[in-house]
């Protein structure tokens, strides 16, 4: 391939829509109006259709898009105490192979806006870029808590709906990068939790009447903690149709406001004169439930409708993505687009199949039989909540293994879209998927997909007041 110049090196806008399920937007089957401008940047370029992530959460997830690695072949599985600040030092020891950091050594100007803290300063993501933003949004400062007059703030805001998760202020911080566009071609992050729960888009997007408002903020209380999910995806707790379809709706008026932002960033580079020479890539870490299956959120599960993530390029050299199927293609086909030819970067791991992970929760043994009896959890139950998932996929044929090597079942895609008949009998596996189960196995049991050790300790202590900021912001998120 022949080098391309520095100077001519494309732009890189990298939009990373947190919790975006494939299925809500248009290019991949949904109704023509649920992501007008996210159509559009596909018809200029393509919508990859089967791009999985490599974990169905955003810290896994993206540091295989920033590093072309799985998370637990760095030693980056589930963080030990589930806080930021103990993944830290893993992602800040990967420097040598970090998008950013690379580009940067390329003659990129690097630049970053995240709205998640899982995705920000605090768990290392910040590394290698010259300018990096963490927005703490509008909502996040208003509302949410557990006592009585925080409940209220939290219904009354959410009735009013004039909050965001963060993309207003971020629209601003990148509006302000537009104005001090230099001659160096500039690689800029974007995270942006729209989509993430509570689902509760501002005026006029959700298409909601006051009341609706008001029980979807309701809701949220009831059924998007922490503690909701997982008993939800345990089997525990039973959320009602009738929210279901509520928080639904939300969501998809959340679609609309993001997809609004993606029309007017867009709008701004082309007003400058720099969105032909942009590489434009929107895509999401993974995506969410919403009962099926019984499953909330995203946790306890490595399905589909988790790792199965919308990819759209746009801009110079977006072919070079045709045919990508895996989140930790990305850095390897980005230097492949812009015509970086050293890079630490392979084509993805392992053996050219998609590879996920789902990694227990690090609870004692006390805090594990407390949930047994407050939540009178079945051993099955208890087993899930405690054991990792690792999954591989070829063509329509995922295998899953749990925390025992032997512990296999096979689903078969098409015949079985919501994962719900296992096929746990060997001869059975053998036969329905042939040489694919070989595959499948030796890419689960690739020392790749194996924690092979913990994550550090943060290096430095955290001051009180910034660990109980994080806590309240990653509380509303559904992480606590």
């Amino acid at each position: 391939m022949t080098a391309i110049d520095r100077a001519q090196r494309p732009n890189i806008l990298l939009l990373v829509l947190d919790t975006l399920r494939t299925d809500a937007v248009e290019p991949y089957g949904a109704p023509t109006g649920s992501s007008p401008a996210l159509a559009d940047l596909a018809r200029r370029g393509l919508a990859v259709p089967n791009v999985r992530s490599a974990a169905s959460w955003t810290l896994p997830a993206h540091i295989s898009m920033f590093t072309g690695e799985l998370a637990r072949g760095l030693g980056l599985g589930q963080a030990p105490d589930r806080t930021p600040q103990s993944a830290a030092p893993v992602v800040r020891a990967q420097r040598d192979s970090f998008l950013p950091e690379i580009l940067g050594r390329a003659g990129y100007a690097t630049a970053g806006v995240s709205t998640n803290v899982w995705a920000g300063k605090q768990s290392g993501f910040d590394t290698g870029f010259d300018d990096f933003v963490e927005l703490d949004s509008s909502r996040q400062n208003m509302l949410g808590g557990p006592r009585v007059r925080q409940r209220l703030k939290w219904d009354w805001e959410g009735t009013r709906a004039r909050a965001d998760d963060g993309a207003a202020v971020a629209e601003g911080v990148i509006m302000n990068w537009v104005r001090d566009l230099d001659s160096r071609p500039f690689f800029w992050f974007v995270n942006l939790v729209e989509c993430h729960s509570p689902y509760m888009p501002p005026t006029p997007h959700h298409r909601a009447s006051p009341l609706t408002r008001l029980r979807v903020a309701d809701e949220a209380h009831r059924f998007l903690t922490f503690e909701a999910i997982t008993r939800a995806c345990l089997g525990n707790v039973s959320v009602p149709r009738a929210a279901l379809e509520r928080m639904r709706h939300m969501y998809a008026g959340s679609l609309r406001y993001v997809d609004g932002w993606i029309e007017r960033i867009l709008g701004a580079l082309a007003d400058a004169g720099v969105l032909d020479d942009t590489l434009v890539i929107a895509c999401s870490d993974h995506g969410e439930n919403f009962g099926e299956a019984g499953l909330m959120a995203h946790m306890l599960s490595v399905d589909d409708r988790l790792l199965r993530v919308p990819f759209i390029v746009s801009g110079p050299s977006s072919y070079k993505f045709s045919g990508m199927l895996r989140l930790t293609e990305l850095p390897a086909r980005l230097a492949a687009a812009v015509g970086l030819d050293e890079h630490p970067w392979r084509s993805g791991l392992p053996l050219g199949l998609p590879v996920a992970q789902w990694d227990h929760y690090s609870l004692t043994h006390e805090r594990v039989a407390e949930a047994t009896h407050e939540w009178q959890l079945t051993e099955a139950a208890v087993e899930r909540l405690t054991s990792p998932l690792t999954c591989a996929v070829a063509h329509d044929f995922k295998l899953i293994r749990g925390a025992d090597g032997n512990d296999e079942a096979l689903y078969d895609l098409e015949a079985d879209p919501l994962e719900l008949s296992p096929i746990t009998e060997r001869a059975e596996m053998a036969a329905r998927a042939g040489e694919k189960l070989v595959a499948l196995r030796s890419a689960v049991h690739h020392p790749a997909a194996q924690l092979t050790a913990e994550a550090a300790p943060p290096s430095d202590t955290v001051p009180a007041d910034e660990v109980a900021d994080i806590e309240r912001r990653m509380r509303l998120m559904g992480y606590m």
